[in-house]
């Protein structure tokens, strides 16, 4: 009976700490994603690259 009780206290914080994992990984992603996002394209060199022609 104690046992069981051991047990179920061992899966549920096995439980949390893979979903501690998960979030961070996921966190991480998220942020790696977002560096990424606010880097620049390209590097505006003249006035010229902003033209757009359009037909």
């Amino acid at each position: 009976m104690q046992n069981d009780a051991l047990e179920r206290g061992k899966a549920i914080l096995d439980a949390c700490r893979s979903l501690r994992e998960r979030q961070m990984e996921n966190r991480l992603e998220l942020q790696r994603k977002a560096a990424a996002s606010a880097r620049p394209l390209y590097v505006l060199k003249s006035k010229r690259q902003l033209e757009l022609r359009l037909q």
